[in-house]
């Protein structure tokens, strides 16, 4: 019996000297609970923060690229309509009518292929005298043109049935046929330098401008240009212009002369260019 009673309390003795070590290694507040927690809270805010950061690189990369798609699968479903922002145009005497216009493709990620212009000149009391669809080269997207042009040839005689009637008003708008647009990541600006020799008379009273004009690279597959002069009023605004297509190698200056018979007084000019396919000028 006396073994067997100090066997037991031998048992208890073990067993609460256990359960006070055990507790005491987790009493809080201790050294080095003190010590491991808070780097324990850096540590796991630290890796949320990387994580966090990564996510929103990875989420930011993916929305511009998905919102670029988007857009560029929008357009080639229904792209938006060219645009004539501003206009201009002078009768010669024999009724012929020379004109410029300023075209803008508003779409991000499509060419217009094959858009044509229509011009209809009409007389004082309204009636069409002429009404004419002329062809233009493409216009790449985000981009703006200026195409100078002559539209009467089919207008109706003048009284003394030997000259065209000159019209009283001319309207102008710009139509692309469907299925003639095409995605292409290529785009006009900063592609040409126009260095401007300036404008002269000639003997036989026309204006004569001069220059030079340089493409940095070949658009559209075209390796010709067409330069355009644009005569502008004291506003600013188209009056009219006149255009030459000439021959151009990326990097290489190419010269132009550009005649301009019959034309008004303008308050100053611009040059500008743009490519030009051999398909374009057939």
């Amino acid at each position: 019996m006396g073994m067997v009673a100090l066997s037991g309390l031998f048992a208890l003795s073990l067993a609460g000297c256990a359960a006070s070590s055990t507790e005491s290694s987790a009493v809080p507040g201790s050294p080095e609970q003190t010590q491991a927690a808070p780097q324990a809270v850096e540590q796991a805010d630290a890796q949320k923060d990387q994580q966090a950061g990564e996510q929103a690189a990875q989420g930011g990369a993916v929305t511009a690229e998905s919102a670029d798609e988007a857009t560029a699968e929008q357009e080639a479903a229904n792209p938006a309509a060219l645009q004539i922002v501003d206009s201009g145009w002078f009768a010669a005497d024999n009724g012929m009518v020379d004109f410029a216009v300023k075209v803008q493709n508003p779409n991000k990620t499509v060419e217009a292929v094959d858009p044509v212009i229509e011009v209809v000149g009409k007389d004082d009391a309204g009636n069409v005298i002429f009404d004419e669809t002329i062809e233009t080269p493409g216009v790449l997207p985000d981009s703006t043109y200026y195409y100078s042009y002559v539209a009467g040839s089919t207008a109706s005689k003048g009284t003394d049935s030997t000259t065209s009637a000159k019209p009283a008003t001319v309207d102008f708008a710009i139509k692309t046929p469907e299925g003639s647009w095409q995605a292409t990541g290529q785009k006009l600006a900063d592609v040409y330098a126009v260095a401007d020799g300036g404008a002269a008379d000639t003997e036989f009273g026309a204006k004569e401008f001069t220059g030079t004009v340089t493409a940095s690279e070949q658009l559209d597959g075209a390796d010709q240009s067409r330069v355009d002069v644009i005569l502008l009023d004291k506003d600013g605004k188209i009056e009219g212009g006149y255009f030459k297509i000439v021959d151009t190698e990326p990097g290489q200056a190419a010269d132009y002369d550009i005649y301009a018979v019959g034309a008004p007084e303008f308050a100053s000019y611009a040059v500008y260019a743009s490519p030009w396919a051999e398909e374009a000028a057939e």
